[in-house]
């Protein structure tokens, strides 16, 4: 069973409709990027173009926005808002979504949201812009292929300085309620990003990412911290499941050729462990919890957020395998692993087979490393 049949196994279990039909709760695929300086005109300016392309890509399936209160999306009602927000001042907050939902009640196949930050505010919060798109685009021949170039059109228009974009619950605009189902959704499938409060993380995504998920973000900035591009590609080199992308601000990361939801009772998908591996310094260290309290069930607190931050963190639980190898070494646990020094070289080695060398890379010693399965 590949990746796609899957997702269309497991889809119907991520899905909950009210008794009235009201779909509440819907597997989506997300595009999440923040960014600098959302109060300058320029920045606005980017941020409805990026409105107007997804309206002329997806109008079809648009029924309501919300801009202060949700109401029928209409051309003129696009219209004016577009002039509004473009008329703001540098320390006046916009907040748009559009969506094919025509309430707030209900949870939207299709949407496009933005929140800026303040002037006043200096370089102490960021602006974001989230997408929403059903995971079925993934079926059609060139899905996958229009998903990543929206990703990438998304992060050339506002200079991304980092992101995420993979498979997530997609709730109502009106959420609150429907938390519960989403920290029960995401304890069971590790490869859902948990996304509903995308407004809360401004100000602790100033130095750090969420993340990783489907596709990874990295700016310009956190690609120098873990050592500029060379020594990226170089760490993902071996790996014939991990692509580097790039984007005008910085590069893109995609684990895998679909996203993977994982499951509790399995090992998490390997492709997103190898690229938390390199990119953990960059995470988080001390995330609040990703839900607000709720009077409707469980939702993460605390323990549970600090458990999904870490949730592709395998080589905490496995301090028995080594980080690397070299080569001629005898292999320690049998399992795949995989070596920067020759690309597509991952493959399965037995307990004490001798790690191989390979003579003429441009990379030096041949070292190895665990890829994360068995």
């Amino acid at each position: 069973m590949n990746g796609l049949e899957r997702l269309n196994e497991k889809a119907p279990d991520l899905a909950f409709d009210l008794p009235d039909n009201t779909p509440v709760i819907r597997l989506g695929l997300i595009a999440t990027v923040y960014f600098k300086e959302g109060y300058l005109l320029e920045s606005k300016q980017k941020v409805m173009e990026c409105f107007a392309r997804f309206k002329e890509d997806f109008g079809q399936y648009l029924n309501g926005q919300f801009d202060g209160r949700y109401k029928k999306l209409t051309n003129d009602s696009f219209k004016k808002t577009t002039e509004e927000i473009l008329g703001t001042d540098s320390n006046e907050q916009y907040e748009w979504h559009i969506s094919s939902a025509a309430t707030a009640d209900e949870a939207g196949e299709y949407s496009l949201s933005a929140l800026n930050s303040f002037e006043v505010h200096g370089d102490q919060k960021r602006s974001y812009l989230k997408m929403t798109l059903p995971w079925t685009l993934l079926k059609e021949a060139d899905g996958a292929a229009r998903y990543q170039s929206w990703l990438a059109y998304l992060c050339n228009q506002v200079k991304a300085e980092h992101g995420y974009g993979g498979l997530s619950s997609i709730l109502p605009y009106d959420f609150d309620s429907y938390m519960p189902m989403e920290f029960q959704l995401a304890q069971q499938f590790p490869g859902l990003e948990v996304d509903s409060m995308v407004h809360n993380f401004k100000r602790e995504l100033l130095h750090h990412i969420k993340g990783v998920n489907w596709y990874t973000v990295v700016g310009r900035q956190f690609v120098e911290r873990l050592g500029g591009e060379a020594s990226l590609r170089h760490a993902f080199s071996g790996r014939g499941d991990v692509e580097v992308l790039n984007y005008d601000s910085g590069l893109i990361i995609r684990a895998g050729e679909v996203p993977e939801l994982g499951a509790e009772s399995d090992q998490p998908p390997a492709a997103y462990v190898a690229v938390n591996r390199i990119v953990k310094t960059l995470r988080i260290p001390n995330p609040d919890q990703l839900h607000t309290y709720s009077p409707y069930g469980d939702c993460f607190e605390e323990d549970s957020t600090a458990r999904w931050y870490a949730r592709f963190d395998q080589e905490d639980t496995q301090s028995k395998t080594p980080a690397r190898l070299e080569a001629g070494q005898p292999c320690s646990v049998a399992g795949y692993w995989f070596s920067p020094a020759q690309a597509n070289s991952r493959r399965y080695f037995n307990q004490g087979e001798i790690m191989p060398s390979f003579s003429g890379s441009n990379w030096g010693d041949t070292l190895w490393y665990w890829s994360g399965e068995v």
